[in-house]
């Protein structure tokens, strides 16, 4: 059906997945993680993402051999990627909710863009990326204002939820900074495939240690939330991206970033009745605004990644 489509409606197709199915991402989680462990969530996720990339990559011949140091290095990018953050995040969500959690994971660049500026060699930030990094510890107080001033046990709830939030895009931007200095020259598919295949076996090592198997709710609810996260969170998601990445200016993709958590918070209201106190709200305007000024701020365009993970905000 694609191929029958100009390049100009391919691309609207691949925003329109982008956008969406990473932005469903999180009332998905929401869903398998009410049902199921979050270590087993991941595990399962990554093994069937791991199984279709490996099945993809041998269909279209393209090899899976890399250096010893090559697989190490998207080994621990990859645990990083869909191991910490991936299940700190699905726990994050038993505490707090889908749109809640979109927010602050959105501000993944700009922790990538302070870590940056911090290392050697890094893209150092502008005024504008300054201000943008000043939005964004601004909105995050507003996030986290509602917490600050009660101690009841749903707000002691969400306060542990942000801080788990933070831990988890914390992993993941610094998996991004390590996965820019590596400069893996290893094609884009066989490079996801080691990363989630590596997380695969991480996150079934966790789940399978904490009995996760046995105490499993193995409703149909959490296994086809899991199966949606596996197959159109990672694969059909990821697919778009790069293909995106090949024919739209970086600049352009990366707005999937303020985007997502429009989605997000927008379903979540939708399906799960989800509120967001006024200071919630405020702070979540200010927080896209944010990223948008970050993101914008670059001045020398990026070069498209080698790994496509490292521009995900996981989900993916």
């Amino acid at each position: 059906m694609l191929r029958t489509l100009s390049q100009k409606h391919r691309i609207a197709v691949a925003f329109a997945c982008v956008y969406f199915f990473w932005g469903s991402t999180y009332g998905a989680i929401h869903i398998a993680g009410l049902h199921l462990a979050p270590p087993l969530v991941g595990a399962l996720r990554t093994l069937i993402s791991a199984a279709i990339l490996y099945a993809f990559c041998v269909a279209r011949g393209v090899s899976l051999r890399v250096p010893r140091r090559t697989a190490w290095q998207l080994a621990l990018v990859g645990v990083l990627f869909m191991s910490a953050n991936n299940v700190l995040l699905i726990w994050a969500e038993t505490k707090v909710a889908s749109g809640y959690a979109s927010l602050v994971i959105a501000m993944i660049p700009i922790l990538v863009a302070l870590m940056e500026t911090a290392l050697p060699g890094g893209e150092t930030l502008n005024l504008r990326g300054w201000l943008g990094t000043l939005l964004g510890a601004t909105g995050m107080l507003a996030l986290l204002w509602p917490s600050l001033r009660t101690t009841s046990g749903h707000r002691s709830g969400s306060l542990n939820g942000f801080l788990i939030l933070v831990l988890a895009a914390l992993c993941f931007a610094v998996g991004s900074v390590l996965s820019r200095r590596f400069r893996f020259q290893v094609d884009t598919f066989a490079a996801t495939t080691w990363q989630i295949g590596a997380a695969s076996v991480v996150n079934l090592t966790i789940a399978i240690a904490a009995g996760n198997f046995q105490t499993a709710q193995w409703t149909s609810a959490g296994l086809l939330a899991t199966l949606y996260l596996a197959v159109f969170g990672s694969v059909v998601g990821l697919t778009a991206y790069v293909y995106l990445l090949k024919h739209v200016p970086v600049t352009k993709v990366s707005t999937y970033a303020f985007v997502n958590p429009v989605i997000a918070v927008l379903l979540g209201v939708a399906l799960f009745h989800e509120r967001l106190a006024p200071a919630e709200i405020l702070g979540s305007v200010i927080i896209l605004c944010a990223v948008a000024t970050v993101i914008l701020s670059r001045t020398k365009a990026a070069p498209p990644p080698t790994n496509p993970l490292l521009e995900c905000a996981i989900e993916e």
